[in-house]
C-alpha cells in the first residue's frame, strides 16, 4: 500500500488483522496525531513500514538532488522519532523509472544506495491508482490476472481517502489468492527485489 495513512488505513488494517495477513505500508508525512496512531499500528500488528517520501508531491521531491535528500530525510526520521523503526525500504513516487523528476533518476538511486536502503518498484498492479475508477471486482481481477505470471510478486494497492474500492476489494483479495495457494507476505530482507532500473546498474 502507498499514499497513506489516510481515513482508509484503520479499515485496512483490521481487514488485514481478519485474515492474519502482514502487508508493507510505503508511507508519507502526516504529523497529526490521528496519523502518528496509524504509523504505530502499522508497526505494532507486524506490517512493514517504508518510505514513500515525505510531502508526496512529484514537483517538490524530484526538483533538484538536494530537495529529495531534504524529503527522505525529513520521512525517515520523522518515522523513527514517531514509531521508533529506522526504515530500510523506498518506494519512488511514480516508481523508479517514472518520466517526471526534474532530475534523472540515476542520482535518487545512487544516493539511496549510499544510504543502504531497498526501493521496491511493482510488478502487478491493481489499477487502483489510474484516474478512471476501478470497481473492487475489477480490482481484485487485474491483481489475480497477473501474479500467476511471477514467482514473487510485489502488488500494488492505494491507501488514500478517495479508494474505497481498494478497500472493498481487499477481504475477497485475500481469499482469492489463498484459494490460488499464493503466499501473502510483507517485504522484508528475504523479498526478491523489483526494480525497474536495477539499483545495482547505477555506479
Amino acid at each position: 500500500f502507498e499514499d497513506g495513512p489516510s481515513d482508509n488505513t484503520g479499515e485496512i488494517l483490521d481487514i488485514l488483522a481478519q485474515y492474519d495477513v502482514k502487508a508493507t505500508f510505503f508511507v508519507v508525512g502526516k504529523e497529526d496525531e490521528e496519523s502518528k496512531a496509524l504509523y504505530q499500528r502499522i508497526v505494532d500488528e507486524g506490517h512493514t513500514l517504508g518510505m514513500n517520501s515525505y510531502s508526496n508531491q512529484y514537483s517538490v521531491i524530484y526538483q533538484s538532488e538536494d530537495a529529495f535528500e531534504q524529503d527522505y530525510m525529513t520521512l525517515k526520521n520523522f518515522l523513527k522519532q514517531t514509531t521508533g523503526v529506522d526504515s530500510l525500504y523506498y518506494r519512488f513516487p511514480g516508481g523508479s523509472s517514472n518520466l517526471i523528476s526534474n532530475v534523472p533518476m540515476d542520482y535518487f538511486i545512487h544516493y539511496l544506495n549510499t544510504q543502504g536502503i531497498i526501493y521496491y518498484d511493482w510488478n502487478v498492479s491493481a489499477g487502483d491508482g489510474a484516474s478512471t475508477a476501478y470497481t473492487s471486482e475489477e480490482i481484485v481481477e487485474n491483481v489475480t490476472d497477473d501474479v500467476v505470471k511471477y514467482k514473487t510478486s510485489v502488488v500494488l494497492l492505494h491507501d488514500a481517502s478517495d479508494k474505497s474500492a481498494t478497500v472493498e476489494a481487499l477481504a475477497p483479495l485475500i481469499e482469492a489468492l489463498n484459494e490460488m495457494g499464493a503466499e501473502i507476505l510483507p517485504i522484508d530482507e528475504d523479498t526478491s527485489v523489483i526494480q525497474y532500473v536495477k539499483a545495482d546498474s547505477i555506479d
